[in-house]
C-alpha cells in the first residue's frame, strides 16, 4: 500500500508538470509568432526547444508507467503522452520553418503556395509511407530471424519464439494491407485526410510497444481502422481472404519453412510483391445477380483464386477507384459475399476475445477473492494473538495486584504485632512500678533510720562534715534536680524521690522511642487519585529485592532516589554488576573489554557508559582514558 501511494503521488507530481509545461509551451509558441525581428523569434525559439526538452523526458517517464504492471489506471498517462506528442510535432514545424533560409531550395519551394488540401494529402501520404516503410522492415527482420533460430535443431527448442515472432509478421502483414489501401483511398479523394490522420498516433505506438505483453492483450486490430468504415468502402485484408479455405497442413508448413531458408531477403520481397498484387484490395459485397444465377456462380464468388486467368500472367492491383460509385446492392439469399464471410470470422474472433477476457477477469476475481480470504484469516490470527496477550497482560496485572495486597495485609498484620507487643511491655511495666510502689512503705523506717545515723555521722566528723551535703547536692543534680533535702528539721529527706522515681520509670522511654518517625514527604508533589499509594513499599528497604532489579530500574533508582537508602542500595548492587561510578562525568563505567594500558594513574581502552543525559542508553567510548583519581571507591 505503501508503494502504491508513494507511486500514485509521483504520478500526480509528474502530471501537474505536464500541464504547466504545455501551458508555458503554448505562451512561447505565441510569442514565436508574434515576434517581428528575427533576433528575438530565435530567442523565443530557444526558450521553446528548452520547454520541449522538458516534455520529452517527462513523456519518457510516462512511457515507462505505461508499460508498467503496477499502474492500473493508464487513460490520464496515455492522454498526457499524446498531448506532449502533439507538441513535438508543433515544434518539429517551427523548427523547420526557422532553419529554412529564405532564398534556399525549401525556401524558394515554400513560397510557392500549393493547395492547402493538396498539401495535407501530401502530408498524410508521406506519414502513411513512412509506416509502411518500418512494418516492411520489422517484417524482414522478424523473418530473417525466423530463419536463424529455424536452423538446425533450434526449430524445436525455440518454438515458442517463432510462434511469437510469426504472430507479429502477421499482425504487421495486416497493417501493412491495410495502409496501402487507405493511402490509394486518400490519393483518390475517396478518404478525407481528417478521417485518417487520427490513427498515426495508434500506429505510432504499435510500432513502439508491439512486443509488450500488457499491450499484446487488449491489442485489437479491427481498433485502428474502425473509424474509417473501410468495410463499407471495400477495402478487405488480403491476407485473412487468401487463407480463409486453404490453410496448409503442418507437413507443407515445415516444407515452406525448409525451402524459405533457402532463398534470401530479396526473393521475400518479391515474393510478397505477387501475393499483394494477386488479389485486388477492392474486394468487397457481391454484385448484384439476377435470381437464376447457380451454385457454380456462387463458388466462384466465393473463391476468388479461381478468378486468376490460366495464362499466369496477373494483373497489376488496380490503383484507381471511381468515386462515383452506385451503392452496392444485397448480396443474394442462396450466395455470401466475402465481406460478410471476415464480418463472421472478425465476429467469431471478438468472441472468443470476449470469452477469453472474461476468463481472464474471472480468474482474477478468485485470486483477488482469495488474496482477501487469506488477509481476513491474518486479521483474525493477528486478533486472537492481540486478546490473548491482552489475557495474559490482565492476569499478569490481577497476580501483582493480589501479591500487592497479600503484602500490605503481611505489613499491617506485623506492625498490629508491635503495636500489641509493646502495650504489653508497658503494662509490664506499669504493673512492675506498681509493685514497686507498694513495696516502698516497708522500705521507708530502714531509709529513714539510715538518714538518722548518716546525719549524726556528719555532726561527729566536725569540719569534715561539709562532704556529705555536697555528696547530697550531687545526688540533687543528678536526679533531675528533685529536692530529696526536703524533710523534717534536722535535714533528713523524706520519701518522695522514691515516688519521683517509679514515675519516671513507668515512663521510661523504649527501643521504638529511639527511630526516626517515618513521614514520607515527595520531592516533587502533584495531584494524583487518592487510590493511588502514598506511602513507599517498605519492601523496598529489603536489599535482597535490588539484586533481582534490572540495570536500568538500578539507573532510575540512582538518579531519580538523590540522598536516599535506595540509592545506596542501587548504587552497591550496580558495583557488584562490575560498573564504576565516574565522578568527574557523573555516570557509571563498565570495562567492554580489558585494558589496551594500565598504569598506576588510569587505564585506557574500550568502555561501556551509560548516557542519562541524552538517551538513557548505554553506549561504547573506544580509546577511553579512566583516571583512578575520579573513581568513586568509597562505597564498599
Amino acid at each position: 500500500m505503501a508503494n502504491s501511494r508513494k507511486l500514485q503521488t509521483e504520478i500526480d507530481r509528474v502530471m501537474k508538470k505536464v500541464d504547466e509545461g504545455v501551458e508555458l509551451f503554448d505562451e512561447i509558441w505565441e510569442k514565436v509568432y508574434s515576434a517581428e525581428q528575427q533576433n528575438q523569434k530565435e530567442k523565443y525559439e530557444m526558450d521553446l526547444k528548452k520547454e520541449i526538452k522538458k516534455l520529452q523526458r517527462l513523456r519518457d517517464q510516462i512511457k515507462t508507467w505505461i508499460s508498467s504492471s503496477d499502474v492500473k489506471d493508464k487513460d490520464p498517462l496515455i492522454d498526457a503522452r499524446k498531448l506532449i506528442e502533439t507538441k513535438m510535432e508543433q515544434f518539429k514545424i517551427c523548427e523547420k520553418e526557422t532553419k529554412t533560409k529564405t532564398y534556399s531550395k525549401e525556401g524558394l519551394a515554400r513560397q510557392e503556395k500549393l493547395d492547402p488540401q493538396e498539401q495535407v494529402k501530401r502530408e498524410t501520404n508521406a506519414w502513411i509511407s513512412d509506416v509502411i516503410d518500418k512494418l516492411t522492415q520489422l517484417v524482414e527482420d522478424r523473418e530473417v530471424e525466423i530463419e536463424r533460430l529455424s536452423s538446425g535443431k533450434g526449430k524445436k527448442t525455440n518454438k515458442s519464439t517463432i510462434e511469437d515472432y510469426n504472430h507479429f509478421i502477421a499482425c504487421h502483414k495486416y497493417h501493412l494491407n491495410k495502409l496501402e489501401g487507405i493511402m490509394r483511398l486518400v490519393t483518390n479523394d475517396v478518404l478525407e485526410t481528417d478521417i485518417v490522420n487520427p490513427i498515426k498516433e495508434d500506429l505510432d505506438y504499435y510500432l513502439e510497444a508491439y512486443e509488450d505483453d500488457d499491450y499484446q492483450q487488449g491489442y485489437d486490430e479491427e481498433f485502428f481502422y474502425e473509424t474509417l468504415n473501410l468495410e463499407e468502402i471495400g477495402v478487405v485484408n488480403v491476407d485473412r481472404v487468401t487463407n480463409v479455405d486453404t490453410k496448409p497442413s503442418k507437413k507443407s508448413k515445415d516444407d515452406d519453412n525448409a525451402s524459405a531458408s533457402t532463398k534470401g531477403s530479396k526473393d521475400k520481397k518479391s515474393s510478397k510483391k505477387t501475393v499483394s498484387s494477386v488479389i485486388p484490395l477492392t474486394i468487397g459485397r457481391a454484385r448484384k445477380s439476377s435470381g437464376k444465377a447457380s451454385k457454380e456462380d456462387e463458388k466462384e464468388e466465393l473463391t476468388p483464386s479461381k478468378r486468376v486467368p490460366s495464362g499466369g500472367s496477373v494483373g497489376p492491383t488496380p490503383t484507381t477507384i471511381p468515386a462515383a460509385r452506385p451503392a452496392p446492392a444485397a448480396p443474394p439469399a442462396g450466395g455470401a459475399s466475402m465481406a460478410a464471410i471476415l464480418k463472421r470470422e472478425t465476429e467469431q474472433q471478438e468472441k472468443e476475445r470476449q470469452k477469453a477476457r472474461q476468463a481472464e477477469q474471472l480468474r482474477q476475481q478468485q485470486v483477488a477473492q482469495q488474496q482477501q480470504l487469506q488477509r481476513q484469516q491474518q486479521e483474525a490470527q493477528l486478533r486472537q494473538q492481540q486478546e490473548a496477550l491482552r489475557q495474559q497482560q490482565q492476569q499478569r496485572q490481577e497476580a501483582a495486584a493480589k501479591q500487592k495486597a497479600m503484602q500490605q495485609q503481611e505489613v499491617l498484620r506485623q506492625q498490629q504485632a508491635q503495636q500489641e507487643a509493646l502495650k504489653r511491655q508497658q503494662a509490664a511495666q506499669q504493673q512492675q512500678a506498681l509493685q514497686q510502689q507498694a513495696q516502698t512503705p516497708e522500705k521507708k523506717p530502714q531509709l529513714q533510720s539510715q538518714s538518722s545515723q548518716g546525719s549524726t555521722g556528719t555532726g561527729g566528723a566536725g569540719a569534715g562534715g561539709g562532704g556529705g551535703v555536697a555528696g547530697l547536692d550531687l545526688l540533687t543534680s543528678g536526679l533531675g534536680g528533685l529536692n530529696l533535702a526536703a524533710g523534717g528539721e534536722n535535714g533528713a529527706p523524706d520519701g518522695s524521690y522514691l515516688s519521683a522515681l517509679n514515675e519516671s520509670f513507668a515512663t521510661m522511654p523504649s527501643s521504638a522511642d529511639s527511630e526516626r518517625a517515618r513521614s514520607y514527604t515527595p520531592q516533587n508533589p502533584y495531584p494524583t487519585p487518592a487510590s493511588y499509594p502514598s506511602q513507599p513499599s517498605p519492601i523496598f528497604e529489603n536489599p535482597a529485592v535490588f539484586e533481582k532489579l534490572g540495570t536500568d530500574c538500578l539507573f532510575f533508582i540512582f538518579y531519580y532516589a538523590q540522598g536516599t537508602y535506595q540509592q545506596y542500595l542501587a548504587a552497591r548492587e550496580l558495583k557488584k554488576q562490575s560498573w564504576r561510578f565516574h565522578k568527574k562525568y557523573m555516570t557509571w563505567f563498565q570495562r567492554h573489554e580489558e585494558p589496551k594500558v594500565t598504569t598506576d594513574e588510569y587505564e585506557q581502552g574500550t568502555y561501556v557508559y551509560f548516557d542519562y543525559e541524552t538517551g538513557w542508553c548505554t553506549r561504547i567510548k573506544q580509546d577511553f582514558r579512566f583516571e583512578y583519581s575520579f573513581l568513586e571507591d568509597s562505597l564498599q
